[in-house]
């Protein structure tokens, strides 16, 4: 089974993408479950090839919302280092359980991952 190094955020508390946890596909579901949906939270994820894939909360669940699943809140962002700059699209947070397997079973690979625009840091 494929393993990945996660890192995340919650609200001011979680492990850096430097030091990264080792988790398997259950655990990096069960890290997104727990994660709070406030903005700024977010959980990446680092391949083998050390590609990363990350969720990003763009913005927080309204305290009035009991099903967030429909919510596009979540910046889904590749990092590309060479190129100064990420690929991106905001996603659902009911997608992202999804993402998270398909990053699991083919990479990091942005390419892989369809509707994505490349966003300059600079």
């Amino acid at each position: 089974m494929r393993r990945m190094k996660a890192f995340w955020n919650d609200c001011g508390s979680g492990v850096t993408s430097a030091v990264g946890k080792e988790v398997d596909l259950h655990e990096a579901r069960q890290l997104w479950a727990d994660l709070s949906g406030v903005e700024g939270n977010f959980l990446g994820l680092i391949d083998e090839q050390d590609r990363t894939i990350q969720f990003y909360f763009d913005d927080g669940i309204p305290d009035e919302v009991e099903d967030a699943r429909h919510l596009q809140i979540v910046q889904l962002d590749f990092a590309d280092v060479d190129n100064d700059g990420s690929y991106v699209r905001r996603v659902t947070i009911g997608e992202v359980q999804g993402l998270i397997e398909t990053a699991f079973q083919i990479g990091a690979d942005h390419r892989q991952f369809g509707g994505l625009k490349f966003e300059s840091w600079s």
